[in-house]
């Protein structure tokens, strides 16, 4: 397990942070995960020839911050040109399956943030301007909730190096070239412009209109000194905020999903004027009840993420338990608030309303891509192009 732990924070090291001499890291983490921040600061030592600053945190509250210190004197390293950071995070927190009093949860912000529901706070002048990352750590109660509830350890840590691809010593190659896709693909898209776009599955189908001044966001994030880094892996999707108010159509999950704690399967939608008016479920529709009571936004279809559904991730990420991999398992449909990397030169209030973008406190992704899965963008020039077909991208 040491060997994957080490491929874990050189990738870490590699390709999420890109880290070079004379970069600052902070790694914000908990106590669950120190053994981890320990390791991963001495090895992004190696590379930074700089103290690394550990911040434990309890609840999100500073406990103690201290350094890890490299092995030269501090005459001789180089002068600190770049702040980073990293917050690490167990797989585990995540309240699954628990019986939830739906009442007392959706009026506490600090419930919801539990399940993992929060929207990104809509703050347009302070936006992260350094490179950052979300780091996973497996748990054991993630691993049963795909694997069953007896899986092992040895199981668990399988499960999270396939993902990763932390078996073999390619892990970073591979992230890089999956970097350069969906760079390829971004650009493409962004190419394309504005337009409407249409998904189409078995059984039903919904439109919407993509938000005028935005951008198609996801993989790798660019700083304007043209530093890049990718702030969460595994990395399979873009996604694009949409005009909250334009969806019609019916959608339906592709796969089960979590709300607020509860497993939600066979789910469907009714949109009319970017608002779900009507849902159906075989479990769990009483979840989806208390999540669209929390806020107008919460019905609003948001947002829209596409991931090829022949991945490693689609095939044994069964279900989105995590929200940290809710994205990157197939094509999802959002509700809720939009994602803060999508905007372009929006200032102020104002810039968002023009857009009509939606401003949910909450937001929830929403599996639907499968093998019957076609998307299309009808550009304003009534070009069509087919974007997706049978779930694989056609870029």
């Amino acid at each position: 397990m040491e060997l994957l732990l080490k491929r874990y924070a050189q990738l870490i090291i590699d390709v999420q942070l890109k880290l070079t001499e004379g970069d600052s890291l902070s790694i914000n983490t908990e106590a669950i995960t120190m053994h981890f921040a320990r390791l991963l600061a001495r090895q992004a030592c190696l590379t930074t020839r700089q103290s690394v600053t550990i911040v434990e945190t309890n609840h999100g509250k500073v406990v103690q911050a201290y350094p890890i210190e490299p092995e030269e004197k501090e005459i001789f390293r180089p002068p600190v040109h770049t702040s980073v950071m990293c917050h690490l995070f167990d797989l585990d927190t995540i309240p699954y399956r628990t019986d939830t009093d739906f009442a007392s949860v959706v009026v506490e912000v600090t419930a919801i943030a539990k399940f993992g529901h929060l929207s990104d706070p809509v703050f347009l002048d302070r936006r992260i301007a350094v490179p950052w990352a979300n780091v996973p750590y497996p748990g054991l109660t993630w691993a049963a909730g795909l694997l069953g509830r007896t899986a092992t350890e040895e199981e668990m840590w399988n499960l999270f190096s396939m993902l990763y691809r932390l078996d073999s010593g390619w892990n970073v190659s591979f992230w890089e070239e999956q970097g350069n896709v969906l760079e390829y693909r971004k650009k493409a898209l962004n190419k394309l412009g504005h337009g409407r776009f249409t998904f189409v599955s078995d059984g039903w189908q919904l439109e919407a209109e993509l938000a005028r001044d935005t951008l198609w966001a996801g993989g790798r994030t660019t700083l304007a000194s043209k530093r890049y880094f990718i702030p969460t892996l595994p990395v399979q999707s873009l996604h694009a905020a949409l005009d909250c108010t334009s969806a019609n159509g019916t959608f339906a999950s592709s796969r089960s999903f979590y709300v607020l704690g509860t497993e939600v399967t066979g789910a469907w939608f009714t949109v009319k004027n970017g608002e779900v008016i009507d849902w159906q479920a075989d479990a769990g529709k009483e979840a989806l009840a208390a999540f669209f009571s929390i806020d107008e936004g919460a019905r609003h279809v948001s947002e829209i993420a596409l991931a090829d559904n022949d991945t490693i991730e689609s095939r044994y990420l069964e279900k989105s338990i995590h929200p940290h991999f809710a994205k990157e398992i197939t094509a999802t449909i959002i509700l809720g608030g939009f994602s803060l990397d999508t905007l372009t030169t929006h200032s102020n209030d104002d810039d968002i309303k023009q857009s009509k973008l939606n401003e949910s406190l909450v937001r929830l992704e929403i599996p639907v891509g499968d093998t019957h899965l076609s998307t299309s963008l009808r550009t304003d020039d009534e070009q069509i192009h087919e974007i997706m077909i049978e779930g694989i991208y056609n870029l």
